[in-house]
């Protein structure tokens, strides 16, 4: 608070204290007061274990207050998130995720168009239905962000999530285990989409998921019109084309159905702007459909691929072209050898022949073996000395740095030129093309 107050007033307009321990109700009414003529826009307190529900409708007095942080806050009932709704009129973005007492939707249902952002994952008491049935047409047209716990949501309410929510840039549904393919087909319906996250939809098939990438490019392409007239609560939204909309994040983990065709769909138009993907546990997917979608996106910075027991060193061979990666989940992934991990972790540490981490990094570029020399310096060509430190989990869930010994540099560079040439040439020049 000392700090607050001494260079915080009328200055700061973002205050994260996410997961602190000393984080409580004296501090929280402490900010209040700092900021009650403004200018704090966001505040974030979730995972804080010693803040209450209780004394967050004090937040309300910050009147420029637009974005609430409070996931896990365990005491937060209907009632504080009713007063707090009250008091905070220029609250738009509320995340809530797994405050388990909630159970009243309405408190969110009366102001639809106030709300961007609504993160009510994890709440399974809240009876999320109520907002699919809201009658006026565009009402929630400014909602671009929402998570959703699925495990009461049947198929035809996931299908009206995008008729109802049609301004949807991010949507994520947990337990999504009752999508079928009709509710996917109307998910592909949300043009402005570019983040989902479908955990455990097992119902469609890797043909359903196909198309849902081809049905959401049609969408996207088609004209932004509604009724014969433009659909102004949505025109500002970006949509296909050079610098418009573009896939950030895909989540489909544990859609077991998810394989090659819909691995091969989706990567069939570049993806400069995919940061993040997870295809844990989409076992059927293979070498063929992975490599083509890693292939697509060079800028991943998060890739997780957990329990595909069917990929090998062949699928992952493009993150060496990924010059921002900083996550490789490969954990329970049978036929991913140790030796492939190992030669990432090197390769992705420090430049060749680096002097500082000497024992981690390759060896100098002079004296690599061909392919693995044209790999590390088309990759560093691109790769900056302060990017995030690449992490690689292996099979049994373990971060290669954390090993107790790395196989000799020399003897991890012989393995994977073998393997960069058995792959072929194109394999080998699609590696070391970094865009």
């Amino acid at each position: 608070l000392h700090l607050l107050r001494s260079y915080g007033v009328g200055v700061v307009e973002e205050l994260r204290l996410r997961g602190l321990d000393a984080v409580d109700e004296t501090l929280i009414h402490g900010i209040v007061d700092i900021f009650s003529v403004g200018p704090l826009r966001v505040l974030d307190v979730g995972g804080c274990p010693r803040v209450s529900g209780e004394v967050l409708p004090a937040c309300g007095a910050i009147p420029t207050l637009e974005e609430l942080g409070a996931e896990c806050i365990a005491t937060l009932q209907d009632k504080h998130l009713e007063d707090l709704c009250c008091r905070c009129e220029s609250l738009s973005r509320l995340d809530v995720r797994f405050c388990e007492w909630l159970s009243n939707i309405s408190v969110l249902t009366r102001r639809p168009g106030s709300w961007a952002a609504l993160q009510l994952d994890g709440c399974f008491r809240l009876n999320v239905g109520h907002m699919l049935r809201t009658p006026t047409s565009g009402a929630w047209a400014g909602l671009r962000e929402l998570s959703l716990d699925g495990e009461d949501l049947d198929a035809q309410q996931l299908a009206l999530v995008a008729g109802t929510f049609a301004g949807l840039q991010r949507l994520t549904v947990s337990f999504a285990r009752e999508l079928d393919a009709a509710a996917l087909r109307e998910l592909a319906t949300l043009r402005h989409i570019d983040s989902i996250t479908l955990r455990k939809a097992t119902q469609p098939s890797d043909g359903d998921w196909a198309m849902f990438f081809v049905n959401q490019r049609s969408a996207r392409a088609a004209p932004l019109i509604e009724g014969g007239r433009l659909n102004k609560g949505l025109s500002d939204l970006p949509v296909a084309g050079e610098g418009g909309q573009q896939w950030r994040l895909l989540n489909v983990a544990e859609c077991e159905h998810f394989a090659d065709l819909a691995a091969l769909a989706f990567a069939a138009e570049a993806l400069p702007k995919l940061r993040e993907i997870d295809l844990s546990w989409c076992w059927h997917l293979t070498d063929v459909g992975l490599s083509a979608l890693l292939g697509a996106a060079p800028g991943l910075v998060r890739v997780k691929l957990a329990g595909m027991k069917s990929v090998t060193a062949t699928g992952i061979a493009p993150c060496c072209r990924m010059p921002s990666l900083a996550e490789l989940d490969c954990t329970s992934c049978n036929s991913v050898s140790d030796a492939m991990l190992e030669f990432l972790h090197r390769l992705f540490t420090a430049p060749p022949g680096d002097e500082v981490l000497r024992d981690e990094a390759l060896p100098k570029l002079s004296i690599l073996p061909p392919r693995v020399a044209q790999v590390a310096e088309a990759l560093w060509n691109k790769r900056s000395r302060g990017s995030e430190r690449l992490r690689v989990k292996n099979y049994y869930s373990e971060y290669v740095q954390e090993w107790g010994q790395l196989r000799p540099a020399k003897d991890a560079c012989e393995s994977a030129e073998k393997f960069l040439e058995d792959v072929g040439d194109d394999s080998c020049r699609q590696a070391c093309s970094v865009e």
